[in-house]
């Protein structure tokens, strides 16, 4: 499974889904495609893109069941307008800030496919942090990247421990060999920093090597559980 064939999976049946930074519009088309929602609001912040999405929706005969709409963000929404909303490709950090920037258009929402390209843990804590709640996640691989996609809903949870703000707790749960293998990637890199700051000797960096050999053990024993 591909990073777009799981965020469609992952969306529930609804009415309207508003794909922001919708790019091509190949979401969009798999949503329609497969009756899981009956209208699908396409955003773009740039043109370009916008214009390749209309162009492909188009030439699919999907164009009447679309909605193209120019601008930043969940801004171009209007309140209770779509029932799920999809970022994906960006940034957590981004992501987190176009949620931000309209809270209550997100609140509102039913549900949240979230695709972030990078830090994630940052998407997970702003997550917790106000009001969403992680109900599902998922990682799947391609050529080399690994890429997980969040599902959230306005709602509370508590994170017993940072460090799944990091490492999903949904997925290692799951005991997808994919995380495993994701996991065992992390280790290693965290062992080759750390035989690299062992090579010098400031304070600095021995709290650096500390802090990750304390991680290394945390991600060890969450593995075993």
């Amino acid at each position: 499974m591909n990073r777009l064939e799981c965020i469609k999976s992952m969306l529930a049946k609804c009415h309207t889904a508003a794909d922001i930074g919708t790019d091509h519009g190949y979401v969009a088309e798999m949503l329609l495609n497969e009756n899981i929602c009956e209208k699908v609001i396409a955003t773009d912040l740039n043109k370009g893109p916008l214009d390749r999405a209309i162009k492909h929706l188009t030439s699919v005969n999907l164009h009447g069941k679309c909605d193209f709409r120019l601008g930043s963000g969940l801004t171009v929404l209007n309140e209770n307008e779509a029932d799920a909303i999809i970022i994906a490709g960006m940034g957590g950090e981004l992501i987190a800030d176009i949620i931000e920037a309209s809270k209550n258009i997100a609140l509102q929402a039913s549900q949240l496919i979230l695709q972030p390209m990078t830090m994630g843990d940052k998407l997970r804590q702003y997550l917790a942090e106000n009001s969403f709640k992680i109900i599902d996640e998922n990682i799947v691989k391609e050529m080399h990247h690994y890429y997980f996609v969040i599902k959230a809903v306005p709602g509370k949870y508590e994170v017993t421990d940072k460090i799944f703000y990091e490492i999903s707790k949904i997925i290692l749960e799951k005991k997808d060999p994919i995380m495993v293998e994701y996991l065992n990637k992390i280790l290693k890199v965290n062992e080759n920093i750390i035989v690299s700051i062992e090579k010098s000797n400031g304070r600095d960096y021995n709290e650096k090597a500390e802090a990750l050999r304390t991680k290394n053990k945390k991600i060890r024993e969450l593995m075993e559980n």
